[in-house]
């Protein structure tokens, strides 16, 4: 964003063209600034979806592992070698399953802090917007003070020079009536 710009001051207000310059500036950087919350919501819904596969994914597990071990198994019908593979298989589970679910946390804390950032990205840039729109109003209204002073400062010279002039004027013709009393006086006599 352009910083502090000087707009040339014409006879009233300021140069239309750098002020539209300015306020394209600020329509360009309002346009990044929609364009990039725009890729951060298609990330967020981006993870959201792999998080809703990954758990859709987990529940088939799931369902599947309970119908598996709801199904009852005699021990004694087991030889001690299928009994080890059981009790390995069902770590085995038991470890996938914790795997799943951590990765399930480390994705939802994930979509939770970059909605975050996203959110404090997207403040800081309103303030700053905010802050610069302030500072020029502010600037706006300063220069139309100094201007506005330096006109009336200008009026009051010119009502003082119109002052001047009108009792020079008034001086001159008082002259010129007595001149023309004194020039009629010494003409009749």
């Amino acid at each position: 964003m352009a910083e502090n710009p000087d707009f040339g001051v014409v006879w009233r207000g300021y140069h239309r063209g750098q002020v539209e310059q300015c306020l394209e500036e600020l329509r360009a950087e309002l346009a990044e600034a929609v364009a990039s919350h725009e890729a951060a919501v298609s990330q967020v819904e981006d993870l959201e979806k792999q998080v809703a596969v990954l758990l859709e994914d987990n529940q088939e597990l799931q369902e599947a592992l309970d119908r598996v071990c709801q199904t009852p198994i005699e021990p004694d019908g087991l030889t001690e070698r299928l009994r080890h593979m059981m009790e390995l298989a069902r770590l085995e589970a038991t470890e996938i399953r914790a795997t799943a679910h951590a990765q399930r946390e480390r994705d939802e804390q994930r979509r939770k802090q970059t909605e975050l950032d996203f959110e404090l990205a997207m403040s800081a840039r309103r303030r700053e917007a905010l802050h610069s729109i302030e500072v020029r109003k502010a600037e706006a209204a300063a220069e139309v003070e100094r201007i506005l002073a330096e006109a009336r400062a200008r009026s009051e010279e010119a009502e003082d020079l119109r002052a001047q002039i009108v009792s020079q004027l008034e001086a001159a013709n008082k002259i010129l009536e007595e001149d023309r009393v004194t020039a009629e006086v010494a003409g009749e006599a």
